[in-house]
């Protein structure tokens, strides 16, 4: 036999698994074993010379089910590869690895928001996750204006070729805390949308906003969209002073459930989640 993978380490009497026996431990077919030793990714224990017969062990089972873990988070065979023949380095696969969990955290928040009872509100301390989106400034109208309105621009975001990004839900940020919240008059000017993009994808990089990690402190809310968008915010300033929270930022207004996901949804059930940043 021909040793093909080298380990720190030796068992006496170590027990190999026949291609066909090790396909079956993974759930793949033999093919996709084959694929992997292709592209150099998982060679097995042994070869035998003789008759070009498989053998793996323990270690090329670990190997091909962290491959499907990661698979199931969305990484390419690229990035998965890459990682694995250390042309990537840990940090940056972190990163990675963080962005693919913020989609899957993204889509548990939106199904978890369903079952809220309506007219229900929380709040909590979150992280406001870092993100490349495509921004436009909108008016501060009705809410049925504003929704129809952003619908435009979003279409002008697709014929421009940028591509959605499914790790955050579209969400706005306003101009300033203190002209909203009741110190002064609210500013005439509008705020700004932001839909998270395809950071592979950018056109226009005039057209782009990276918006970095934050901590802050929010009102998750679920209920009409006229009482969302006109007391929601101001719900949470009040909130915020009662604790004696200071803003180190804008507000963000994150919808999480709404217009955007499908028209099946009650206008009295749309769920926005309010955040001010409080801490750098």
């Amino acid at each position: 036999m021909k040793n093909d993978m080298k380990k720190d380490f030796e068992i006496e009497n170590e027990k190999l698994y026949t291609i066909r026996e090790a396909a079956k431990l993974c759930g793949v077919s033999r093919a996709t074993l084959l694929r992997m030793e292709e592209a150099g990714f998982d060679a097995p224990r042994f070869v035998d010379e003789n008759n070009g017969y498989r053998y793996y062990d323990v270690v090329n089972i670990h190997r091909i089910k962290l491959y499907q873990m990661l698979q199931c988070m969305g990484l390419s065979n690229k990035e998965i590869y890459s990682y694995f023949d250390n042309k990537l380095e840990p940090r940056d696969f972190l990163a990675v690895l963080k962005g693919r969990l913020a989609m899957a955290e993204r889509c548990v928040e939106e199904f978890e928001a369903r079952l809220i009872d309506r007219g229900s509100l929380k709040y909590e301390y979150v992280c406001l996750p870092p993100v490349v989106c495509y921004t436009f400034e909108a008016p501060m109208t009705h809410p049925k204006e504003q929704i129809e309105y952003n619908y435009r621009k979003i279409h002008q975001m697709y014929d421009m070729g940028f591509k959605p990004a499914a790790a955050v839900p579209m969400f706005s940020v306003s101009p300033g805390v203190d002209g909203i919240y009741g110190k002064e008059e609210l500013p005439g000017k509008g705020v700004t949308i932001a839909v998270a993009i395809d950071p592979a994808h950018i056109p226009d990089e005039s057209k782009v906003t990276s918006f970095h990690e934050r901590n802050a402190f929010s009102l998750i809310y679920k209920g009409n969209d006229d009482e969302i968008m006109q007391n929601g915010a101001e719900m949470l300033f009040e909130e915020m002073k009662q604790r004696r929270l200071e803003a180190k930022g804008p507000c963000y207004g994150i919808c999480i459930l709404g217009p955007f996901y499908g028209t099946q949804i009650d206008p009295d059930d749309y769920v926005f989640r309010w955040a001010i940043p409080v801490e750098e």
